[in-house]
């Protein structure tokens, strides 16, 4: 085969590669799969009923230092009255964070410093639930936003405050991105397979990472 002959037929499958390389991985949504998708992810957060209460273990990985292990409790009768309070392996205080509903506001516990946990000014969020993040449901309401489907099947909704995404079947919330004052946290939940609470659940934020398994019930 001359050299010429081989770029002749090389040629179309090099273009179709390119063109796939290049072909969007998200397809924004109208019509009715669009409004599917958008009651989808705004019936998860229906499904988290409260008074919510939840245990969790973890280890903060921070930017510099070493990773620090911690218990947490969440106590949250209403999304406007949540309480995620952590503690060391010892059960001293690291830090409380409170959630009215509007702000979240951290407080410094007894082993704060021993921890490396330094104050923090109360941040303006709005109506994020702390428990239904944790409890793998969307963490604001869901009234809006440009939906999409994505290579592999899976759906997102997308606003000015969060991105959810589910997982490829469409079952339930696969990752989060929160875009709060001066931050965005990611939230994944690892394994999950089921529209229950999740066993598993990861952070970042500003490169610090915190994973947390959830205790049995």
């Amino acid at each position: 085969m001359t050299g010429r002959h081989a770029l002749r037929v090389a040629a179309p499958l090099l273009l179709s590669v390119a063109f796939a390389a290049c072909a969007p991985s998200r397809a924004v949504l109208t019509g009715p799969e669009g409004d599917r998708a958008e009651r989808f992810f705004a019936g998860l957060s229906g499904g988290v009923a409260f008074p919510v209460k939840a245990s969790f273990s973890g280890v903060l990985e921070p930017v510099t230092g070493d990773a620090v292990p911690f218990v947490a409790g969440l106590h949250a009768p209403s999304a406007a009255e949540e309480m995620l309070g952590l503690f060391d392996p010892l059960g001293r205080g690291v830090l409380f964070l409170s959630n009215d509903g509007q702000r979240l506001s951290v407080t410094r516990g007894a082993a704060a410093d021993l921890a490396g946990f330094r104050g923090a000014s109360p941040v303006t969020a709005g109506p994020l639930s702390i428990a239904r993040v944790l409890s793998g449901a969307p963490g604001y309401p869901v009234a809006g936003g440009e939906p999409a489907r994505h290579a592999d099947g899976a759906w997102s909704v997308t606003d000015g405050r969060q991105t959810l995404y589910s997982d490829p079947g469409r079952r339930f919330l696969a990752r989060a991105s929160y875009r709060l004052p001066g931050v965005t946290v990611e939230v994944t939940y690892p394994g999950r397979d089921s529209t229950g609470p999740p066993g598993r659940l990861a952070f970042s934020l500003r490169g610090a990472k915190i994973t947390m398994r959830r205790d049995e019930e």
